[in-house]
């Protein structure tokens, strides 16, 4: 059985929490964070004792195989670096670090510690992505040629005029950092390593840390396929995220409006046949749980069975040393 401790109190709790007390041999044996009402009341209602404030007595109470993280990216840092230590396998959210030093640190750690560890990348494991994973990798198609990302949606802060580290670029947030990675990262699962990016914000006063609230970055890749992406957090009409896979003989799009993870369409446009495909899911979302739990639990079930066996799964901070690699470069190359 392995032992978790979860750290963290936001997605911690509604996000992180549910999907690893669902999993076969793990046992959550505590949490940290604040103590509301909320988090108080779950844990009563999965018989969870032990909540504490601080994480580093934390660390020093309990017997631990494993720690999940879901705080500011400068905290999962000094936490995570003390745990490694510790030898504990890790669970972190993303981006891993709040900048590229930081998380080659951890993956070095990480690394001379020969802990387990992983990076909460979601989009690849929803069946409807992996399902389009597959057609472009065995070239359903024919070879891909462009890809397309649009991605528009009010974040949390932005809308409920929040100052937190989600806007603020120096802490590991801003749409860069703390979407974009996302795109980063399954973008190049999509059509391969990033050669080059332009790449331009733009700003918002409803960011109240400053942090851009769009980014818009042209990609080229080292296959020569060539791509767009495009992500906007204070979009106050649309909310749509939509993947576009331009082909030799078709062209794929992969989307959904609303949801995060939920209903995501494919359809395929030919010269003379329009189509759409259903793919099955491997299990629904559950009755007053997150959306995201679900697709979640996957890499955390994968986490516990590396943990259980000694073996490195992916995601992994090797993933996410690579998007913060990334993450500079979009940075770094604004027009």
């Amino acid at each position: 059985m392995v032992r978790v401790g979860i750290i963290g109190s936001g997605f911690g709790l509604y996000g992180l929490l549910p999907a690893f007390n669902s999993i076969k041999n793990c046992r959550v044996v505590c949490v940290c964070g604040k103590k509301s009402e909320r988090l108080v009341r779950y844990c009563e209602s999965i018989n969870l004792k032990n909540i504490y404030l601080d994480w580093r007595k934390m660390l020093e109470n309990e017997k631990l195989d494993a720690l999940v993280l879901a705080v500011v990216p400068n905290a999962q840092y000094q936490i995570a670096k003390v745990a490694i230590k510790k030898n504990l396998n890790i669970f972190a959210e993303k981006p891993l670090a709040a900048n590229y030093q930081q998380a080659k640190e951890l993956l070095n750690l990480a690394q001379k510690h020969k802990i387990v560890h992983a990076v909460d990348f979601i989009f690849p494991e929803i069946e409807e992505w992996q399902e389009v994973k597959r057609l472009i990798d065995k070239e359903a198609y024919g070879k891909l040629k462009h890809i397309s990302v649009r991605w528009n949606f009010l974040s949390h802060d932005i809308k409920n005029k929040i100052s937190s580290w989600k806007t603020d670029v120096k802490e590991g947030g801003g749409a860069l950092s703390f979407y974009f990675s996302h795109v980063l990262y399954y973008i190049e699962r999509f059509a391969g390593e990033i050669l080059g990016v332009s790449s331009l914000f733009s700003y918002s006063k409803e960011s109240l840390n400053k942090g851009e609230v769009d980014v818009d970055a042209l990609i080229k890749f080292k296959n020569g396929v060539i791509g767009n992406a495009h992500i906007n957090c204070n979009d106050r009409g649309l909310h749509k995220h939509q993947l576009i896979f331009i082909c030799e003989h078709a062209t794929i799009i992969l989307e959904n409006e609303k949801d995060t993870t939920q209903n995501f369409k494919i359809k395929i446009y030919k010269e003379k046949i329009d189509k759409a495909l259903f793919v099955k899911k491997n299990n629904v979302v559950r009755k007053n749980e997150d959306e995201r739990v679900r697709v979640v639990r996957k890499i955390a079930a994968r986490f516990i069975d590396g943990c259980s066996n000694k073996t490195q799964i992916r995601p992994s901070f090797v993933d996410g040393l690579r998007v913060q690699e990334l993450i500079d470069l979009v940075r770094n190359n604004k027009i």
